[in-house]
């Protein structure tokens, strides 16, 4: 009986530690790692040819989402803004306002750019393909920037 008392004691004591942990804590700025990507093919200018992209994100004071404009794609070959979407609003849950969790975003085919003068979204022989790369940050509502992350590379084919 004494035995029984102590294992119960004991595993009180051990859900009483597991309780009382922490709650994450951030820096007030986004930060944001790479998940995955769908598509690494895609068409120029085909309408509705998109890649999936998940990004992990974390947030010190939980202020993503809402109005503002808050992910950034940035083409690196002509360092052009490409595309900037709308995080919906994060609900804030709990005592602390930190929050990380993952966003997924469509990105959409674009045109190959061309060196030799040729029109844009034109499609090319001599260039059938282009590697694209892109670069991705988010914004949350106060302004803070995260760090930028490179997508893995996508085959643009100039058909």
């Amino acid at each position: 009986m004494i035995k029984s008392y102590f294992i119960i004691a004991l595993l009180l004591f051990v859900l009483l530690i597991n309780s009382c942990t922490d709650e994450p804590s951030f820096p007030p700025e986004p930060e944001i790692g790479f998940v995955s990507m769908g598509n690494n093919v895609l068409v120029q200018g085909l309408s509705g040819d998109t890649t999936q992209v998940i990004l992990s994100f974390q947030d010190g004071d939980g202020d993503l989402g809402g109005d503002p404009l808050a992910i950034y794609i940035l083409d690196t070959r002509s360092d052009f803004l490409d595309s900037i979407f709308r995080i919906p609003e994060i609900p804030l849950d709990g005592v602390s306002n930190s929050i990380s969790g993952e966003i997924q975003f469509p990105i959409p085919a674009t045109c190959c750019i061309y060196t030799n003068g040729q029109i844009p979204c034109q499609p090319s022989t001599s260039q059938p393909q282009q590697e694209l790369i892109y670069e991705v940050y988010i914004k949350d509502r106060a302004g803070n920037q995260s760090n930028s992350v490179t997508l893995p590379p996508i085959t643009l084919l100039c058909q």
